[in-house]
């Protein structure tokens, strides 16, 4: 099988290959957490850019566990296809705009010479909800993990994300440069805000000098962003699909939905990703919660259930009439109505649109992938929208419903993928429900706490789950 790389990348006229000179491409962008997500996302707006004529937009693009994903991008040139999948159609782009791909640990001298560079216009990070845990309480922002504060005891550590970011912001203000954006491009509501706060958080402990943390603050802007497009782990399958289709292998091909989304709070840098579809605006909150709470909150909602199921993929799911029915209520019900939503967007459409995009069944979406990590998801996705209904006094039905149904995954699974998974599953395993469902929803390493008034309610469901099969269930509250 012939591999993608820059000796053929340009025969490949069919997959829709750089056009711009490679050669010429600088630096512009370190990306910390090379996932597959990265790729399919924050790289094509940046491959837009360069498409546009402007080289100074080319991406350092970091991991930071390992270097597998780094020493197969580097076996390909740092190339690699974004294919756009919908039903049957595809529709393939060669991405060159990663022009560099290292391991932290190993290039750290190599990425701190980036961060000195004049053209450097911006750092951006995927690097999960759970890395940004940390003990700090600055700008009303309240973040605790026994784990990760265990993590960052050694401040002059390098093994944490906040330390590495540092480390670079360090190398770059000891060389009289101006600042630059960082922007987290992780699900977290107000993810700027959370990344200020673990930066200064880092600095302080470090007893980083009063110059220093002044051009921090004065320099370095942390605008909060929203990302949306749906991008499955890699397989094997179609990557061998692909080569039957187009002729050549591609180790790190993405496959990834049509449907794209990048909003950002107004940032200097919107001269450059305004024009490559990037949306700025002036608070991201709105669109934010319509995001995490309707969309990534039915995807979990989705997740557990269909493992319940026993359904692999969520577009199985969503298309099965019981379980369709109660997420479209979930949405419209409940989760679309927990907040005030944007101007320029009405939920229940919005909703539509999600049921459509995840019932692309080309995705090939697993549902036990969504469902891992439920401990860090879930307080963003489900518990914050659980809680401001009760606030507002509106149903809670299928929110309880949902989080009954992670629990009950956690109960059952065998091999739960999730950092709070021991902890969680020894206390949810009690054959008193409601006892069950106070222990593990106010265990301390769960940031945020259902509101108690709703445990009841949950623990209903759950003894309604540990006796009947999921879809029976939902048909309790079938429209």
């Amino acid at each position: 099988m012939a591999q993608l790389n820059l000796e053929n990348y340009l025969s490949h006229k069919s997959a829709n290959p750089p056009t711009y000179d490679l050669s010429q491409v600088k630096i512009g962008v370190i990306h910390m957490g090379l996932s597959a997500f990265h790729r399919g996302h924050q790289g094509l707006f940046f491959e837009r850019v360069l498409r546009g004529g402007n080289l100074n937009f080319g991406v350092a693009g970091v991991t930071q566990r390992s270097s597998d994903v780094a020493d197969v991008m580097n076996t390909q040139n740092c190339l690699y296809t974004i294919n756009e999948r919908e039903g049957a159609g595809f529709a393939p782009m060669i991405v060159g705009a990663i022009r560099k791909a290292v391991f932290f640990p190993q290039a750290r001298q190599e990425l701190l010479e980036i961060a000195r560079s004049g053209n450097l216009k911006l750092i951006t990070l995927t690097v999960s909800e759970k890395a940004y845990q940390c003990n700090s309480d600055r700008n009303g922002i309240n973040l605790s993990s026994t784990e990760v504060q265990a993590d960052i005891a050694d401040v002059n550590s390098l093994l944490t994300f906040p330390a590495r970011l540092l480390d670079l912001l360090v190398a770059r203000f000891e060389s009289s440069l101006p600042g630059v954006a960082v922007i987290s491009c992780d699900n977290l509501p107000t993810n700027g805000d959370i990344t200020r706060a673990v930066v200064f958080d880092l600095a302080n402990r470090q007893k980083r000098s009063p110059d220093f943390l002044s051009w921090l603050k004065s320099e370095i802007r942390f605008p909060n962003s929203m990302v949306d497009r749906a991008v499955p782990a890699i397989t094997q399958d179609s990557i061998d699909e692909f080569y039957q289709s187009y002729g050549y292998g591609d180790r790190s091909l993405i496959t990834a939905e049509p449907y794209l989304e990048w909003v950002i709070e107004n940032d200097p840098v919107s001269e450059y990703l305004a024009p490559a579809g990037a949306r700025f605006v002036e608070k991201v909150a709105p669109y934010e919660a319509m995001k995490i709470r309707v969309f990534n909150g039915a995807h979990s909602a989705l997740a557990y259930i269909c493992q319940l199921a026993e359904i692999e993929y969520v577009a199985e799911g969503v298309v099965d009439p019981v379980i369709g029915d109660f997420i479209k209520n979930f949405q419209e019900k409940e989760a679309g109505r927990s907040f005030v939503a944007p101007a320029d967007l009405d939920p229940i459409e919005y909703a539509k649109v999600i049921r459509k995009r995840v019932s692309n069944y080309a995705l090939l979406h697993k549902s036990l992938q969504i469902a891992m990590d439920g401990s860090q998801k879930l307080p963003q996705r489900i518990f914050a929208s659980a809680n401001d209904l009760v606030k507002l006094g509106l149903e809670t039905n299928h929110i309880t419903l949902v989080i009954a149904a992670w629990l009950r995954f956690l109960e059952v699974d065998e091999k739960v993928n999730d950092p709070l998974a021991d902890s969680l599953q020894k206390l949810v395993r009690n054959s008193d429900a409601l006892q069950s469902v106070t222990d593990t929803l106010s265990f301390e390493g769960v940031a945020t706490k259902v509101n108690p008034q709703l445990f009841p309610q949950i623990a209903n469901w759950l003894e309604e789950l540990r006796v009947k099969p999921v879809r029976e269930v939902l048909q309790i509250l079938k429209s």
